[in-house]
């Protein structure tokens, strides 16, 4: 008996009659009864829109498990074809990949099945027609919004912050609003920044309720909103936003001249003049700041290296300070740390480590350079891609099946050629006959179960080729790395590491061997005949493993850093630069062209507790008074010491008490 899975999915909690989750499966298990197919599995996705698989986690299961050969089934049913999904792209393609696996589709109330060509073409047709219903819902819903917005009516969707939704029109919420009225307050005084709003207000213990209910601080992010938006003095927007992003995640960039600015019903919070004054600030001030970032860097591994305390991405951090000479910048340094340890973000993290970019780029880069020699990457690698050994049993199996069918099909034809010339006239002819005839329905079932084994392992062996090719395509591409590295942009470094890193683990305590990476997740998509399968992004198609890195040479130096220095045949070498005292006078001169001595080094260890050898500016008997180091070269000796990870970056010029 064949089997079968059954698949069912309303939009809404409440479905109307006749597409109720209840209904569906009745009407599908009636079918499977009269088709005689054996249930193996039943998915529901209750209140699920049918716009894309992405959002309906039953369907991604059942899809997994028809492509792990879960219960080897050979249907899948629907009530109809609106179930299964409204996106043609979507359909399409799980269609394929169903067929890949032998798999039909079969649309119960619209008599449609996929393993015939009719029900083939059918399918096509009428998943482009429910997505033009799709979008043609949507292009009137939007009409619609238009229309309203326009009247100066809300447009729906969740009341903004200081208003609720009372009988589908928007009151003040006094308690929010008096957040949203000091927020605009304290941003109109001198000095005052949206990030030191949000630290001030975090250190006088204001919150706001999140979506769980609970209590959060306030955030930089979040105050920018509520000064930028033009609804807090009563004016109503339409397409504000100009650059917003389609279904597939691509930017569009929208024409500001379609934005619809009316005066709303709805009462203000802050007056125009209030709101003008604060928004001719935030302009002036996105100007004044902007040539004091470097705009040209990229944080390669931001959002991949993840904080070890709240476990959420870290972010790329600019420290960038002025000349004491001229005033100018210096050359910024980078750093990675938590953006929730932050007081405008109200320290929800305890992370207050800040992580100097050059030494995790380069640690990264020193594990990807070696990976090919390192044993726990090679044996994830076969656990993930599956080995060599599987795939040749799975081959001499699949020869041992197709030489079975042919004996089979052999004797099939032999037992039909003796049935054929049996003799009607003879007295045991109908014995004989039942006989054979019992033998050839028995070969005809072994027939049929052997070429679904052969199908079934064919696809295995299909699947295992494609991971052992690209098994061979990740070590080639690890090879051939230092070659195309150098070549890339900030922006390309930063892409090809997302393409293939999920996330890097970090100890979340000092270690005393120095390590500070603990593991990393990589992702590598699947390819066939030196093709991809699917794009990487989307989480198909490829095979995820966790390296293990804590047993690895690791070690964070000391007392120096990793820097990365071009080789002449053009690859890349990693090495670790120590912090004597040589090599921070060698740092100084290269990045600002101004010379220090041993002694003023040795000094402004001393002065901020760091342990020194000799006593370098304590005087002999016949010599005079030692000079003190002026404060400009201090300065400069201070940020040398923090790049090369003796002093905290948070450690702050102090003045020498008499």
């Amino acid at each position: 008996m064949k089997k079968c899975y059954i698949y069912t999915r309303v939009s809404t909690a409440a479905q109307i009659d006749g597409y109720s989750l209840e209904a569906q499966m009745q009407s599908l298990k009636e079918y499977a009864e009269y088709r005689e197919l054996q249930i193996a599995g039943s998915y529901q996705d209750a209140g699920k829109s049918g716009k894309n698989i992405k959002g309906r986690p039953a369907f991604q299961q059942m899809m997994a498990d028809v492509m792990a050969q879960k219960d080897d089934i050979s249907f899948i049913l629907v009530f109809k074809l609106s179930r299964f999904g409204r996106n043609a792209a979507d359909i399409l393609k799980s269609l394929q990949t169903l067929e890949d696996y032998g798999v039909d589709l079969v649309s119960v109330e619209e008599s449609i099945d996929s393993s015939t060509q009719g029900g083939r073409l059918t399918l096509a047709i009428l998943s482009a027609v429910a997505e033009m219903e799709r979008e043609n819902i949507t292009v009137q819903f939007m009409a619609g919004r238009m229309q309203k917005a326009v009247e100066g009516g809300f447009t729906g969707g969740s009341a903004p912050f200081g208003y609720r939704n009372q009988d589908h029109s928007l009151v003040v919420d006094e308690t929010e609003a008096e957040l949203v009225r000091r927020i605009y307050e304290l941003y109109r005084q001198d000095g005052m920044l949206a990030t030191s709003v949000a630290s001030e207000l975090n250190r006088l213990g204001c919150t706001r309720r999140g979506k769980d209910g609970r209590q959060i601080p306030l955030t930089y992010e979040f105050v920018a909103r509520i000064l930028d938006n033009p609804f807090y003095c009563g004016r109503l927007c339409y397409n504000r936003r100009t650059n917003k992003k389609d279904r597939d995640g691509r930017t569009i960039h929208l024409d500001p001249a379609n934005i619809i600015s009316v005066k709303g019903i709805h009462e203000p919070i802050v007056t125009e003049a209030v709101w003008d004054e604060v928004h001719e600030k935030r302009v002036a001030v996105a100007g004044k700041y902007k040539h004091t970032k470097a705009q040209d860097h990229v944080h390669l591994l931001s959002g991949i290296v993840k904080c070890p305390i709240c476990g959420k991405g870290l972010v790329g951090l600019t420290s960038r300070n002025r000349s004491p000479y001229n005033g100018e910048y210096y050359k910024p340094i980078f750093y990675y740390g938590c953006a929730y340890n932050s007081r405008q973000r109200g320290c929800t993290c305890t992370f207050s480590k800040k992580l100097n970019e050059e030494i995790v780029d380069g640690l990264v880069l020193k594990i990807i350079d070696g990976l090919q020699t390192y044993k726990n990457f090679r044996t994830s690698l076969e656990v993930a891609f599956g080995d060599k050994d599987t795939l040749e049993k799975t081959q001499v199996k699949l020869q041992k099946l197709r030489q079975e069918l042919r004996d089979a099909e052999v004797s099939k034809d032999r037992l039909g050629e003796k049935l054929d010339g049996l003799n009607p006239l003879r007295p045991d002819y109908d014995k004989k006959y039942a006989a054979f005839s019992e033998q050839l329905d028995l070969l005809y079932d072994r027939i049929d179960e052997l070429e679904d084994q052969v199908s079934s392992t064919m696809k295995h062996y299909e699947a295992l080729k494609q991971k052992s090719d690209s098994a061979v395509q990740v070590m080639e591409f690890l090879k051939n790395l230092n070659l195309i590295y150098e070549e890339m942009s900030g922006e390309e470094r930063k892409e090809m590491f997302r393409s293939f890193i999920d996330s890097i683990e970090l100890f979340p305590e000092d270690r005393s061997d120095g390590k500070l990476i603990k593991s990393m997740s990589f992702r590598f998509g699947l390819v066939f005949d030196g093709k991809p399968l699917a794009k990487v992004e989307n989480g198909e198609d490829t095979v995820s493993f966790t390296l293990d890195c804590s047993d690895m040479d690791l070690s964070l130096p000391e007392n120096g850093n990793i820097i990365l220095k071009k080789q002449q045949d053009g690859s890349r070498k990693v090495i670790v630069r120590k912090a004597t005292y040589s090599a921070i006078k060698e740092y100084i001169l290269e990045k600002h062209g101004v010379k220090v001595s041993t002694l003023y080094v040795a000094q402004i260890k001393r002065k901020y507790g760091l342990k020194i050898g000799k006593a370098y500016n304590k005087p002999e008997v016949n010599k005079g008074r030692v000079p003190n180091c002026p404060k400009e070269k201090e300065l400069l000796i201070m940020e040398a010491l923090k790049s090369f990870g003796l002093l905290e970056q948070a450690v702050e010029y102090r003045e020498e008490q008499a």
